[in-house]
């Protein structure tokens, strides 16, 4: 008698605890999905995706960069770390979702939120949620450039007019306001059905880490 083909081996569970974690977040995720569905303003969250997508905001920080005095301490120290921020970004979360693979929310299909911008298929890590928490530590460790460029006319009858003078505290107000908007977007991301929270949270704390690592590196090549 011949020997018969045995079946394909199934893939292997995941771990007790994974699956664990898994169903939690899709159902804290899906809470909070519903729950903001009725209450949030469609229009802001379909501008915060649309700000934070790469594909706009790559084009006007290297607008901004070139537009830049070569004498604002600005353009190596806030604008330039903004550049490289968004191509070490956009490689390196690719390529975690390549590997990773997770599929969005199963509702992201059924929602009333069209995408303002085409999105792929993968879900973790957010890349939205990364491109806004690098923009925001990056103004975060940018504030002695801040503060430094202040001596610009136009910016210092304003920062008179509103603040009394007080430099420190017009740029400790505008680097609140980023990280508030930075903040917003990856709620909002969730509120969107875009993702799930576990995607939001690690696309944040990847954003923080490449903003750290992209000043040591352009310290270390001499360009800060």
């Amino acid at each position: 008698m011949g020997q018969g083909h045995e079946p394909p081996e199934s893939p292997p569970a995941a771990p007790p605890l994974f699956r664990r974690i898994h169903d939690l977040d899709n159902a804290v995720s899906f809470f909070i999905y519903t729950l903001t569905r009725p209450i949030a303003p469609k229009p802001l969250l379909r501008y915060l995706e649309l700000l934070a997508d790469f594909r706009f905001f790559f084009p006007v920080s290297l607008a901004l960069f070139l537009a830049a005095p070569s004498s604002s301490p600005l353009r190596p120290n806030l604008l330039l770390p903004l550049l490289v921020c968004s191509l070490i970004d956009l490689l390196f979360i690719a390529l975690i979702k390549f590997l990773v693979r997770r599929s969005r929310p199963s509702y992201s299909n059924h929602s009333q939120y069209n995408a303002v911008v085409p999105v792929d298929n993968f879900s973790f890590p957010s890349g939205h949620s990364s491109r806004v928490c690098f923009v925001a530590s990056v103004f975060s460790l940018s504030r002695p450039s801040l503060l430094a460029d202040l001596h610009h006319l136009r910016v210092a009858l304003l920062v008179n007019r509103w603040f009394g003078g007080d430099q420190a505290l017009a740029v400790d107000i505008l680097i609140s306001a980023v990280w508030a908007w930075a903040v917003t977007t990856v709620i909002s991301r969730v509120a969107l059905g875009r993702h799930y929270v576990i995607d939001v949270f690690f696309g944040a704390c990847f954003g923080v880490l490449e903003a750290f690592f992209t000043f040591r590196l352009l310290e270390f090549r001499g360009l800060l």
